[in-house]
């Protein structure tokens, strides 16, 4: 087995078993936090404040991971991911799941555009710019595998065992750190390490921006990331109050989790080419749909609200797909883990800002009222940056 195919390896199964480690609490988050004493306002606050800890320390970390080890980088972000599990379990207030938290940035924000973004760069290194796509997506689908695992265990084991299942979400993120430090060897052209190497943080700053600046996909792609966040954080967050509100029993939120997982990976494996008529057909299909699956959340009907929620979560997933494989196909070998790194940060400016605006709503406001307003500016924003992508993209 050649040297890039065992770190692919490799990093696919840390990955699967990071994810599962971070999932466990996923289908049972609210009800977890709620029982700590949390209200559904201050739960909003602690994601507010994880986007913000990612907001401030991504794009610095994404800097660094282009001129130093993305391993050592990746590395240190499980610690992190460690301390806030022991966090989470050993504390029963707010300031400790702001604590928590800060550390789950911290994680999130390390781990952004390291190992992940070198195999990019080795394959693009390679000519094996058509294997990008399916590594983007195999590690989507990975993603959602682990996470219907994850939050399957995770929801069983609360119900038996409570809080308790942290560490075994420990214990998964101590193999991951193993196979990642003994067994992924990175792989860089020695001209390419030292051209990066001899790169000050400003020039790097200034190369992302001029790249940026050149390329109208990249700018539409980040744009497209930032306003996706204003549903995703209101489906991440709120939808299982959402369908309490509902009177869905709380007990089978793991099976709308899975649905969830599957919908995404189904999403995520759309054999989708680039061109102006298949983008102009989606993009209508897409629009209508949207708009019809806002309508049919305000249903008393729960059949007909779960189907058109899903829509709508499949839709976005395909939206978010789309914008990661072009963004990655797109960016520089040199420039990829800041403007990887940067296009998320846009998105946690975008996540803060629909929750702290959610969290100020929810104590005045339904919570069907609140998720209805974020859903209907995403779609608008998105059905506008999609329209001027294909005014400005030639085909």
């Amino acid at each position: 087995m050649s040297r890039i195919n065992k770190n692919i390896l490799l990093f696919y199964l840390a990955y699967v078993c990071m994810v599962i480690s971070i999932s466990l609490p996923h289908a049972v988050l609210t009800v977890l936090l709620l029982k700590k004493g949390l209200s559904l306002s201050q739960i909003l606050i602690v994601q507010s404040v994880y986007s913000f800890t990612i907001l401030v320390s991504e794009y610095p970390s994404g800097l660094l991971a282009d001129l130093y080890s993305k391993k050592k980088l990746f590395l240190i972000s499980k610690v992190c991911l460690i301390v806030m599990f022991f966090l989470i379990m050993k504390g029963n207030s707010l300031i400790f799941m702001i604590l928590a938290w800060i550390f789950y940035g911290l994680s999130t924000a390390l781990d952004s555009g390291t190992i992940d973004a070198e195999i990019i760069n080795t394959l693009k290194y390679k000519n094996n710019d058509s294997k990008v796509a399916r590594f983007i997506s195999n590690i989507n689908r990975l993603d959602f595998i682990s996470l219907i695992i994850g939050g399957s265990i995770g929801s069983w084991l609360y119900y038996r065992v409570g809080i308790k299942f942290y560490y075994l979400s420990i214990c998964l993120v101590l193999i991951c750190i193993i196979l990642i430090c003994k067994g992924y060897k990175s792989e860089f052209h020695p001209d390419y390490t030292i051209h990066v190497n001899s790169k000050s943080i400003f020039v790097q700053i200034k190369s992302g921006i001029r790249e940026l600046r050149e390329s109208s996909k990249l700018r539409l792609m980040i744009y497209l990331t930032f306003v996706n966040q204003f549903f995703f954080q209101t489906h991440f967050q709120l939808w299982q109050a959402l369908f309490l509100s509902k009177n869905i029993n709380k007990t089978s939120f793991y099976l709308y989790y899975i649905i969830f997982q599957i919908i995404s990976i189904l999403a995520y494996s759309l054999n989708f080419s680039l061109t102006k008529k298949n983008i102009s057909i989606f993009y209508v299909i897409s629009s209508v749909t949207m708009f019809l699956g806002i309508l049919s959340i305000q249903s008393i009907n729960n059949i007909l609200f779960v189907l058109s929620y899903c829509t709508l979560v499949f839709i976005f997933m395909f939206f978010d797909y789309f914008s990661n494989v072009l963004f990655s196909q797109n960016v520089s070998t040199r420039n990829i883990s800041s403007l990887t790194s940067l296009k998320s940060s846009c998105g946690r400016i975008a996540s803060l800002t629909s929750l702290i605006i959610s969290s100020a709503l929810i104590n005045i406001f339904s919570t069907e009222f609140v998720v209805t307003m974020n859903f209907i500016f995403a779609i608008v924003a998105s059905v506008f940056v999609l329209f001027i992508f294909l005014k400005k993209t030639e085909f």
